[in-house]
Protein backbone atom coordinates (compact mmCIF):
# COMPACT_ATOMS: atom_id res chain seq x y z
CA UNK A 1 0.00 0.00 0.00
CA UNK A 2 2.84 2.37 0.89
CA UNK A 3 4.52 1.69 -2.46
CA UNK A 4 1.28 2.47 -4.29
CA UNK A 5 0.96 5.85 -2.56
CA UNK A 6 4.61 6.66 -3.07
CA UNK A 7 4.46 5.74 -6.76
CA UNK A 8 1.19 7.63 -7.37
CA UNK A 9 1.42 10.53 -4.91
CA UNK A 10 1.42 13.21 -7.62
CA UNK A 11 -1.72 11.80 -9.28
CA UNK A 12 -3.45 11.28 -5.94
CA UNK A 13 -2.72 14.87 -4.89
CA UNK A 14 -3.95 16.22 -8.23
CA UNK A 15 -7.03 14.00 -8.04
CA UNK A 16 -7.91 15.45 -4.61
CA UNK A 17 -7.30 19.04 -5.72
CA UNK A 18 -9.31 18.60 -8.92
CA UNK A 19 -12.13 17.04 -6.90
CA UNK A 20 -12.26 20.06 -4.63
CA UNK A 21 -12.29 22.43 -7.60
CA UNK A 22 -14.98 20.42 -9.42
CA UNK A 23 -17.06 20.29 -6.23
CA UNK A 24 -16.76 24.06 -5.91
CA UNK A 25 -18.06 24.57 -9.45
CA UNK A 26 -20.79 22.01 -8.73
CA UNK A 27 -21.92 24.00 -5.69
CA UNK A 28 -21.70 27.40 -7.40
CA UNK A 29 -23.79 26.13 -10.32
CA UNK A 30 -26.25 24.42 -7.99
CA UNK A 31 -26.69 27.58 -5.93
CA UNK A 32 -27.03 29.91 -8.93
CA UNK A 33 -29.54 27.70 -10.73
CA UNK A 34 -31.55 27.21 -7.56
CA UNK A 35 -31.68 30.97 -6.97
CA UNK A 36 -32.83 31.57 -10.56
CA UNK A 37 -35.34 28.73 -11.03
CA UNK A 38 -36.25 27.75 -7.43
CA UNK A 39 -36.20 24.08 -8.43
CA UNK A 40 -33.93 21.94 -6.26
CA UNK A 41 -34.00 18.86 -8.50
CA UNK A 42 -33.07 20.86 -11.60
CA UNK A 43 -30.40 22.72 -9.63
CA UNK A 44 -28.86 19.54 -8.20
CA UNK A 45 -28.79 17.73 -11.55
CA UNK A 46 -27.33 20.80 -13.26
CA UNK A 47 -24.72 21.37 -10.57
CA UNK A 48 -23.72 17.70 -10.62
CA UNK A 49 -23.40 17.81 -14.41
CA UNK A 50 -21.13 20.86 -14.24
CA UNK A 51 -19.03 19.11 -11.58
CA UNK A 52 -18.70 15.97 -13.72
CA UNK A 53 -17.56 17.99 -16.73
CA UNK A 54 -14.91 19.78 -14.68
CA UNK A 55 -13.82 16.47 -13.11
CA UNK A 56 -13.46 14.88 -16.54
CA UNK A 57 -11.41 17.74 -17.99
CA UNK A 58 -9.12 17.84 -14.95
CA UNK A 59 -8.72 14.04 -14.92
CA UNK A 60 -7.95 13.75 -18.61
CA UNK A 61 -5.58 16.67 -19.01
CA UNK A 62 -4.09 17.34 -15.58
CA UNK A 63 -4.40 14.39 -13.19
CA UNK A 64 -3.56 11.56 -15.59
CA UNK A 65 -2.03 13.60 -18.47
CA UNK A 66 -3.92 11.50 -20.98
CA UNK A 67 -3.11 12.24 -24.59
CA UNK A 68 -4.42 8.88 -25.80
CA UNK A 69 -6.44 9.32 -28.98
CA UNK A 70 -9.60 7.74 -27.62
CA UNK A 71 -12.61 9.70 -28.90
CA UNK A 72 -13.53 12.44 -26.41
CA UNK A 73 -17.22 11.49 -26.26
CA UNK A 74 -16.43 7.82 -25.64
CA UNK A 75 -13.99 8.79 -22.88
CA UNK A 76 -16.61 11.04 -21.30
CA UNK A 77 -19.29 8.32 -21.32
CA UNK A 78 -16.89 5.83 -19.76
CA UNK A 79 -15.88 8.43 -17.17
CA UNK A 80 -19.55 9.00 -16.28
CA UNK A 81 -20.08 5.23 -15.97
CA UNK A 82 -17.10 4.89 -13.60
CA UNK A 83 -18.40 7.78 -11.48
CA UNK A 84 -21.92 6.34 -11.55
CA UNK A 85 -20.57 3.08 -10.12
CA UNK A 86 -18.64 5.08 -7.52
CA UNK A 87 -21.87 6.83 -6.54
CA UNK A 88 -23.67 3.52 -6.12
CA UNK A 89 -20.81 2.13 -4.04
CA UNK A 90 -20.77 5.27 -1.89
CA UNK A 91 -24.51 5.06 -1.29
CA UNK A 92 -24.38 1.37 -0.38
CA UNK A 93 -21.54 1.92 2.09
CA UNK A 94 -23.39 4.84 3.67
CA UNK A 95 -26.62 2.88 4.08
CA UNK A 96 -24.82 -0.21 5.42
CA UNK A 97 -22.55 1.64 7.87
CA UNK A 98 -25.28 3.95 9.07
CA UNK A 99 -27.34 0.84 9.85
CA UNK A 100 -24.44 -0.56 11.89
CA UNK A 101 -23.19 2.49 13.74
CA UNK A 102 -26.14 4.89 13.40
CA UNK A 103 -23.93 7.86 12.57
CA UNK A 104 -24.65 9.28 9.13
CA UNK A 105 -21.63 11.62 9.19
CA UNK A 106 -19.08 8.87 9.78
CA UNK A 107 -20.94 6.66 7.30
CA UNK A 108 -20.65 9.44 4.70
CA UNK A 109 -16.88 9.77 5.22
CA UNK A 110 -16.33 6.05 4.64
CA UNK A 111 -18.74 6.06 1.71
CA UNK A 112 -16.98 9.03 0.13
CA UNK A 113 -13.64 7.26 0.55
CA UNK A 114 -14.90 4.10 -1.18
CA UNK A 115 -16.53 6.11 -3.99
CA UNK A 116 -13.40 8.22 -4.50
CA UNK A 117 -11.19 5.14 -4.49
CA UNK A 118 -13.39 3.60 -7.20
CA UNK A 119 -13.23 6.81 -9.24
CA UNK A 120 -9.45 7.14 -8.95
CA UNK A 121 -8.65 3.50 -9.71
CA UNK A 122 -11.24 3.24 -12.48
CA UNK A 123 -9.94 6.39 -14.14
CA UNK A 124 -6.28 5.44 -13.73
CA UNK A 125 -6.38 1.77 -14.73
CA UNK A 126 -9.43 1.51 -16.95
CA UNK A 127 -10.04 4.83 -18.67
CA UNK A 128 -6.77 6.78 -18.75
CA UNK A 129 -4.37 3.86 -18.66
CA UNK A 130 -1.01 4.55 -20.22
Amino acid sequence: MYKFFKRNNKEIFRFLISGLIASTFNFISYRAIYLIFKNILFASISGYSVGIIFSFVFAKFWVFNNSFNQPLLKSFYLFCFIYFLGGIEMSLVIVFLNGLIENYKIAWVFGAFVGSLNNFLGSKYFLFKK
